[in-house]
């Protein structure tokens, strides 16, 4: 796996000390690259990239836009060939002060609606809300360096206005230990493949939303 990384991303590998935590960031790279080279017909070691200055992938040259999260053992990779794109995963889990945490990432009128949600969902009301907010954070380009409480996004909305621009809000149908949405610009067919295992049942899933149209 290393030798597919770049110089950078094999540094930061090292600087990693637990073990686990370095191989669940090789493994996320290592498909990160291989997914991107398999789409652009490459050898994964010779693909080129660049890294914005909020962290963003980018492809020199290239006429598609990427997007990658990673949460514990799963990875997710974004690929779009009509625009810019955002993707972001969170595994579930208890999250003791998520209520304190809340107001550090949601707007007024959010943290309002999840004081009225039971105890038992505010874990995952939270980390969907988040996951929400980074997708459209990374599809924007500016990532965790934008205050997230200036981004309302609610629950429920398919469409979020941020920027002066529109953004497009897809749940990821996956597994129940797993939270994630994808934020585009445009609405556009959305086709989910899985490997080495299968969710829900199917290789290849499109997911259901009124927003989306066939390409």
């Amino acid at each position: 796996m290393r030798e597919v990384l770049s110089p950078p991303e094999r540094e930061r590998a090292e600087k990693i000390r637990h073990s686990d935590l370095r191989l669940s960031y090789l493994q996320a790279k290592f498909a990160f690259r291989t997914i991107l080279a398999a789409h652009l017909h490459v050898p994964a070691g010779d693909l080129q990239m660049t890294v914005s200055r909020f962290g963003k992938p980018r492809l020199p040259a290239r006429d598609i836009e990427v997007s990658q999260s990673h949460s514990q053992d799963w990875s997710a990779v974004a690929v779009s060939a009509v625009g810019l794109i955002g993707i972001d995963i969170e595994r579930w889990r208890p999250l003791a002060n998520c209520r304190q945490l809340a107001c550090h990432i949601m707007t007024d009128q959010e943290v309002r609606s999840f004081e009225d949600i039971p105890r038992e969902l505010s874990a995952r009301k939270f980390l969907e809300l988040w996951t929400r907010k980074e997708a459209i954070l990374k599809c924007a380009g500016h990532g965790l360096q934008q205050d997230p409480r200036t981004l309302h996004t609610g629950w429920d909305e398919q469409t979020v206005q941020f920027g002066g621009l529109h953004y497009y809000l897809n749940a990821l149908p996956i597994r129940a230990q797993l939270v994630g949405h994808i934020a585009s610009h445009y609405p556009q067919q959305i086709i989910m493949r899985t490997l080495p295992l299968q969710l829900d049942d199917n290789l290849d899933s499109q997911i259901p939303n009124k927003f989306i149209e066939p390409s």
